[in-house]
């Protein structure tokens, strides 16, 4: 059996240059063939600085307790995306790729992992709430508009929004939370530019933070600036914006807006998540070929503008369907949203005009109600 087995063992031996990247290859050949997580790569790096530096159980223990308490209340897989936005809130941006690489070069000797793991602790409840807003003690303003940034999917102002916490008083986060929704509806929502320069600016003014440098709301907007669409250019973007509302949250970020212009218009607030009402699209859904006179093309390419929208209570608008427009004017005039009466207003036919001048004034209101008045 000995010499059966010795015959049919092979050795592979692998040369590596420095500790990284034996501690990669330990990732990628770990038992059973199964790849370690970044979450599992850094623990066990933490646990062979402290292992070098001679520590005893009690302080190796110490670190497994904390360590699993984080990871636990995380659920593992959200670990690496809440290690890279802890770490980008105090120190200068990395990206995913390098992180492990980054932190070992900065997590050297025991105090250095003692005092990542306590900043982890004090970031991890502001990453939980931002994640999950409903969960948190925060503030009702402060989970609404943590909520409003969830729907819209952005996460690139995290690092500013972890710094700012430990940092600004409670007003002053508020404050930065707000003016955080309204660049990202104005940049990433309605814009829809590339997030990459945003990413850097917000780390950047994150780590101007930790550094001390920003202690106040006012001058961390100004040092956002580069990142404010001016009103002109969120005007013309928003007066061309099409939001394909099939998509179950693209149909919340309309709901959003066109709750806030309803209560631009009449004063009320309505919650964009209510059940009580449904978007209205003018020329329908399901719109019959040649309904209203539009072609084909026509209603391809309008059907999902921002200036075919409206709300309307969701009775009305199961019973409003693909009728045609003069047929639905009735139920507009009637119905308890300002904006949506707005429309029956007019006598003229629905059409693309219309469409276009709608969704103009549409633009004009929203460049009032989602301004930062520091930065416009």
């Amino acid at each position: 059996m000995i010499e059966d087995v010795s015959d049919r063992l092979f050795f592979t031996v692998i040369t590596v240059t420095d500790e990284l990247n034996a501690y990669k290859v330990f990732e990628t050949l770990n038992a059973r063939g199964v790849r370690l997580s970044a979450t599992d790569l850094l623990k066990n790096y933490l646990f062979s600085v402290l292992d070098r530096g001679g520590e005893t159980d009690h302080e190796l223990r110490n670190l497994e307790d904390r360590w699993e308490d984080i990871v636990g209340r995380l659920q593992s897989e959200n670990f690496p995306d809440f290690l890279r936005v802890h770490w980008n809130s105090r120190h200068s941006f990395a990206r995913q790729a390098d992180l492990f690489k980054t932190i070992r070069q900065k997590v050297a000797d025991r105090e250095a992992v003692f005092q990542l793991l306590r900043g982890m602790e004090q970031d991890l409840d502001t990453y939980l709430a931002l994640s999950s807003p409903e969960a948190s003690d925060w503030s009702q303003d402060d989970k609404q508009l943590a909520g409003v940034l969830r729907t819209f999917r952005v996460r690139q102002p995290f690092p500013l929004l972890l710094a700012s916490r430990r940092l600004f008083d409670a007003a002053d986060f508020t404050g930065l939370l707000r003016a955080v929704m309204v660049i990202s509806l104005r940049y990433n929502v309605i814009g829809a530019y590339s997030t990459a320069e945003q990413e850097r600016t917000y780390n950047a003014v994150a780590e101007r933070i930790a550094r001390g440098e920003l202690t106040q709301l006012g001058s961390t907007l100004l040092a956002m600036r580069g990142i404010y669409v001016e009103d002109n250019a969120f005007r013309t973007a928003f007066a061309e914006k099409s939001i394909r509302t099939t998509d179950a949250r693209n149909n919340r970020v309309v709901r959003f807006i066109l709750c806030a212009l309803e209560r631009h218009l009449s004063g009320q607030d309505y919650s964009f998540t209510s059940d009580a009402f449904n978007i209205e699209h003018v020329l329908p859904q399901n719109a019959p070929d040649g309904w209203g006179g539009f072609s084909n093309d026509e209603a391809d390419a309008l059907l999902y503008r921002l200036g075919n929208m409206t709300l309307m209570e969701t009775g009305n608008n199961r019973d409003a369907g693909n009728k045609e427009y003069a047929a639905k004017r009735e139920a507009y005039r009637q119905s308890g949203f300002a904006i949506t009466r707005r429309i029956a207003d007019e006598n003229a036919e629905w059409t693309p005009e219309r469409i276009a001048a709608r969704q103009a004034w549409m633009a004009t209101q929203a460049a009032a109600i989602w301004r930062v008045a520091q930065l416009s």
